[in-house]
């Protein structure tokens, strides 16, 4: 094991922005990448050796006192697919995610902005597979990402406070349950009760034992409801898996969201649907048929933040993060 699987460095570059309002911390660190020991696999085999010998850092660079419950961070590493450029695993204060719509937006704008990359558009390695990703220049960037699935359509469920509603299970690198019958108004200043009809939601999947095709958590939980604004057209609230909500409107939903409108006849191919959040964020997404899939489309708009050395003291009682108590599943009973 080497030093760093056991300790943070000192001080780490990273370039934060947030996209919609949901944060994303790209490590930018060349040194730091490079003292990761991860091997010459697929960027999916990169991050689980990265998840087995170097977990501390995770929680170092994006918990408390140094990140916050809703970060999502991004680690760049050289791809194993000779068809993209650049290849990237996404991790947050309780673990790791295959695909983030929201980070990946935050990175297309943070390396366009710090020149790293040209208008344009390049081909992203990433667990879930190869997502096309655009830099428009601005603040503006989008992303093709994989083609989404549904597993369940209509599937009652009952809550532990005896509600009864129904929904859907799809994937879109991400898992997730859709249900429009949840009983909230998705308005900010209820965002005490979504989460709480959220989490109710979560514990009735996990005590059913439904989860995804290769028994994945289903760990993010979209609320549905009609748009705020008459210029769009839907809204949602969505619980992600470390407890805190989704302050933009959730890409990688939204990339299922819209696949599932074309499959229930509700949405035209190539016509852009808005997407709002529960903050009132938009992304424009669509979906498109190639080859005999659905290509899902989501753009939207991020902002750098800060560039940034993160310092990690020697005699710091808070080196790795904040413990794992103090966090929003904690207090949620998880």
């Amino acid at each position: 094991m080497t030093p760093l699987a056991s300790h943070p460095p000192t001080r780490v570059r990273v370039v934060d922005s947030h996209t919609s309002g949901a944060p994303t911390r790209v490590v930018i660190d060349a040194a730091f990448l490079a003292a990761c020991d991860l091997g010459l696999g697929s960027v999916a085999a990169r991050r689980d050796v990265f998840r087995e010998r170097y977990d501390r850092l995770r929680r170092a660079l994006l918990s408390d006192p140094r990140g916050s419950e809703a970060m999502v961070g991004v680690l760049l590493l050289p791809p194993s697919d000779p068809h993209c450029s650049l290849g990237a695993f996404y991790l947050n204060t309780v673990g790791y995610l295959d695909m983030c719509g929201h980070a990946t937006l935050g990175l297309a704008v943070s390396l366009g902005t710090l020149g790293r990359i040209a208008v344009g558009t390049f081909q992203l390695e990433t667990p879930a597979g190869r997502v096309a990703v655009t830099w428009h220049g601005g603040n503006e960037a989008s992303f093709e990402n994989i083609s989404p699935q549904r597993t369940a359509r209509g599937l009652s469920l009952a809550c532990a406070d005896g509600r009864l509603l129904t929904g859907d299970i799809a994937t879109a690198g991400l898992w997730f349950f859709f249900t429009r019958d949840h009983g909230e108004r998705v308005a900010p200043e209820q965002i005490p009760q979504l989460t709480a009809r959220a989490w109710a939601i979560r514990r009735a999947l996990k005590l059913r034992g439904l989860t995804g095709t290769r028994g994945q958590e289903i760990d993010h939980i979209v609320l549905l409801a009609p748009p705020e604004d008459p210029a769009n057209d839907g809204r949602a609230f969505v619980l992600c898996p470390d407890g805190a909500f989704d302050r933009s409107p959730c890409g990688t939903a939204t990339s299922a969201l819209v696949a599932m409108l074309y499959e229930d006849g509700l949405l035209e191919a190539e016509t852009i649907w808005r997407q709002e959040s529960v903050l009132g964020g938009v992304y424009a997404a669509s979906v498109r048929q190639q080859a005999g899939l659905l290509v899902p489309t989501v753009r939207g708009r991020a902002w750098l933040t800060a560039e940034s050395d993160l310092h990690f003291a020697e005699n710091d009682p808070y080196r790795t993060g904040l413990p794992e108590v103090a966090s929003v599943r904690r207090w949620c009973g998880e």
